[in-house]
């Protein structure tokens, strides 16, 4: 059987009601760098958290830079880049950068489960989300990020609020309907320690003042599908066995009390409790979740799931043109005051130095501008002046042609001269042969009888060597007297005879 096609909604994303595009956040979440799989898969991970102001299908090149995603950013209205990287000592950082102008926050990534862990993994309360939850943003929970009462203060703590804040729209519960809150994610920061613990989860809504044996036969649609297993009730003899008995006993004894819970104990069970009962003030996703209802909420962990630690902030933008600027916050490396100003004092006669050759380089490229432009007219009118010689000389050259080497006669008069000499001609070679003068053939046809005559005399040389040479002699000579008399008659010139070969020889 085929698998049933899963539809991705995406015509519904985008703000929500009472929403613009200017002030909804948007986020690149990108990896930077060669990364192994697992980060690779953190990433998509970590998209998902982000929908659906984020670019989920957002595909890296391998050699791509900061710098590209940074200059793509402002014309997608991308206000913020989170990006993974892993360092030469195998270490997961990553960077939250406020675009355009910066802080960028450098976290550590201390340790990492993905979504697919977390579903394998064994853990109550912890299973796949059943979707359509990521049409919303979700609700933002932070913990724990005030300034300590004992000790000094912690300036760091307020950016980072800040700037996880930021990453998510503001919550409108006047004009949001409870449908779409359906996920929470969890930052919770610790003073001893001094890590964050980033934690994402999916609320669901349960029947109120059942079992949890009871909750688990039910299939009530739009609810989380929990990691476990199907109930086994292949050794009960009825529902009650299953129902009642207590965990790990496997008597069937309904008259004894030692192997079933008694009605405190199933009561005193967190989904019979009234700690997290509320009655639904609108209608709710789930069947039987109407308003006015008691129900049970609970949290189910889809992850990802990260410890984060912050390491280092800069004021400006890691990767861009103008540098990350001065380094506020160091976890390492600390610094007197001394210190601070003189490494201020060398960033800013850094950045005077920085802009002055920007300034030198913007002056050369508008003088060579200038420099071109004025050439331009100058070459253009130089052509214009080319082209109004060569049309000159064209022209002169069609109206006074070149004489020299050429003959003074005129084409009609020589060819009405051709045509009086053929009708000549042809008068001529009507009036008959008697005309011409025997020298003038005699000079015409001398090479050739001479050809002829030697050939004769070839042929009879050979010919004499078997018969007589007499009588052949006298008859071939008959024979040649008799052909000139009458090519003589007929007044036109005999063809010449071939050539014969005997004996090899021409």
């Amino acid at each position: 059987m085929a698998r049933p096609r899963r539809k991705n909604r995406t015509h519904l994303k985008g703000p929500a009601k009472g929403e613009t595009e200017e002030n909804v956040p948007k986020s690149f979440v990108i990896k930077s760098g060669a990364v192994t799989k697992s980060i690779t898969q953190l990433v998509r991970d970590t998209r998902k958290i982000m929908e659906p102001n984020t670019a989920t299908r957002l595909r890296e090149r391998p050699n791509a830079r900061l710098r590209d995603y940074l200059t793509i950013a402002p014309s997608l209205k991308v206000t913020h880049l989170m990006a993974f990287t892993l360092t030469d000592a195998a270490n997961v950082h990553l960077r939250v950068a406020r675009l355009p102008q910066g802080p960028t926050l450098t976290f550590r990534v201390n340790k990492y489960s993905l979504m697919k862990d977390l579903v394998n993994s064994s853990l109550r309360n912890v299973g796949k989300s059943p979707g359509g939850e990521y049409r919303n943003p979700p609700l933002l929970v932070m913990n724990n990020f005030q300034q300590p009462a004992n000790g000094s203060a912690l300036p760091q703590l307020r950016l980072m609020s800040t700037m996880f804040q930021g990453l998510f729209p503001p919550i409108q519960v006047e004009k949001s309907a409870l449908p779409t809150f359906r996920r929470v994610l969890l930052l919770s920061y610790s003073h001893q320690t001094g890590c964050i613990s980033f934690r994402h989860f999916t609320i669901t809504v349960r029947p109120h003042g059942v079992s949890r044996r009871v909750r688990k036969l039910l299939t009530t649609t739009g609810t989380v599908k929990v990691s476990r297993k199907a109930p086994n009730l292949s050794n009960t003899e009825d529902i009650a066995d299953y129902l009642l008995r207590r965990a790990g006993s496997e008597t069937s004894n309904l008259t004894g009390q030692s192997g079933y819970d008694s009605m405190s104990e199933t009561e005193a069970s967190e989904g019979e409790s009234d700690t997290n009962a509320i009655e639904l003030p609108e209608d709710y996703v789930g069947r039987g979740n109407k308003k006015g209802e008691r129900k049970a909420v609970r949290l189910i962990e889809t992850g990802p799931r990260m410890e984060l630690r912050l390491i280092k902030v800069v004021e400006g933008l890691v990767g861009s043109k103008k540098g990350e600027g001065e380094t506020v916050f160091h976890e390492f490396v600390q610094k007197s005051k001394s210190e601070a100003v003189s490494m201020q004092e060398s960033h800013e006669q850094r950045r005077a130095a920085k802009d002055a050759r920007r300034a030198e380089q913007a002056a050369n490229v508008a003088r060579k501008k200038a420099e071109k432009t004025k050439s331009k007219p100058k070459r253009k009118s130089a052509e214009g002046e080319d082209d109004e010689e060569e049309g000159e000389d064209e022209e002169s050259s069609e109206g006074d042609l070149d004489v020299e080497g050429l003959s003074d006669i005129d084409p009609e008069e020589e060819l009405q001269r051709l045509r009086d000499r053929k009708v000549n001609f042809k008068g001529q070679n009507q009036a008959g042969d008697d005309d011409y003068d025997d020298e003038d053939e005699d000079d015409d046809f001398e090479y050739e009888d001479r050809v002829n005559q030697a050939d004769q005399q070839e042929d009879i040389d050979d010919w004499d060597a078997d018969v007589g040479a007499a009588d052949v002699s006298s008859e071939e000579d008959e024979e040649e007297q008799g052909g000139n008399e009458s090519s003589e008659s007929e007044g036109e010139a005999p063809p010449p005879p071939r050539k014969k070969r005997s004996n090899g020889k021409k």
